[in-house]
């Protein structure tokens, strides 16, 4: 029974990760748009990218046979994170650029000196697994984890503009099918950071339902995104810089409250 069970948890597991891969759609669609990436941060694309890529190396025939299931999604959750974080150098700030391309860089030497380790030091399927498996173990932790670094923004400013519920939520569901899969697998790598995986997705839901329905709150000077016409009639988003009044109480003026003086 294990084995039918085994299989359908992994072919949920592959949906809930295709989810999960295509949930930034709607985020980068919005940086097209704005031809910005705004706030936004390059890490949990360049984490995911290669958390994908040491996964494929996990999965693949000469470490762990028979491991099909990985292989395809994240072969597909691959290429979607290389559209991705090519989109995100795209529109990214010079500063964001440069960190986002020497963290690129320095993952790539990784990945590279762990298939030339796992392929000529180790001569055993177990050997490479364990060696293959701790190092995905950190990266999938590290995966997971990198959107909490939002939180302190969406705690800070009172909104989940920057937080998205869709990929909060297939991340959830999507370690919860990996967990259970895991456990009938008895894949201790696959496991732990899902395991770990689920108890941050809920964290992340957690803060997004309490802030959700907030009124936002601008620093001292705040950044409103106006447009203005080109020559072909198109809008396109400039920031200009407006100071925000303090009440006697001194509190920050909420976003409505700013939007609202200003109209």
């Amino acid at each position: 029974m294990a084995f039918p069970l085994q299989l359908v948890l992994g072919i949920i597991g592959n949906l809930t990760s295709l989810a999960l891969f295509l949930s930034p759609m709607a985020t980068f669609w919005g940086i097209y748009k704005l031809r910005s990436t705004q706030k936004y941060s390059g890490l949990p694309y360049v984490c995911t990218l290669f958390t994908c890529a040491f996964w494929l190396l996990y999965g693949a025939p000469f470490v762990k046979p028979h491991s099909t299931l990985l292989l395809t999604i994240n072969g597909a959750g691959f290429l979607l994170e290389i559209f991705y974080v090519l989109s995100f150098l795209i529109f990214a700030s010079k500063k964001k650029k440069m960190k986002t391309l020497r963290l690129i860089i320095a993952m790539t030497m990784a990945f590279i000196m762990l298939v030339v380790v796992t392929i000529f030091a180790m001569h055993t399927h177990s050997a490479r697994q364990l060696v293959a498996g701790i190092l995905c173990v950190i990266l999938s932790i590290f995966m997971y984890a990198s959107p909490l670094a939002v939180v302190g923004l969406v705690i800070r400013t009172r909104s989940v503009e920057y937080m998205p519920f869709l990929p909060s939520l297939f991340n959830t569901l999507n370690t919860l099918v990996w967990s259970g899969y895991s456990v009938i697998s008895r894949d201790i790598f696959l496991a732990v950071p899902n395991g770990i995986g689920f108890l941050l997705g809920i964290i992340q839901l957690t803060v997004y339902f309490i802030y959700r329905n907030s009124n936002p709150v601008l620093p001292a000077s705040a950044e409103l995104p106006q447009t203005k016409k080109t020559d072909g009639g198109f809008e396109l988003p400039i920031q200009i810089l407006i100071p925000v009044e303090k009440s006697k109480n001194n509190k920050v003026v909420s976003v409505d409250t700013l939007i609202a003086d200003q109209v």
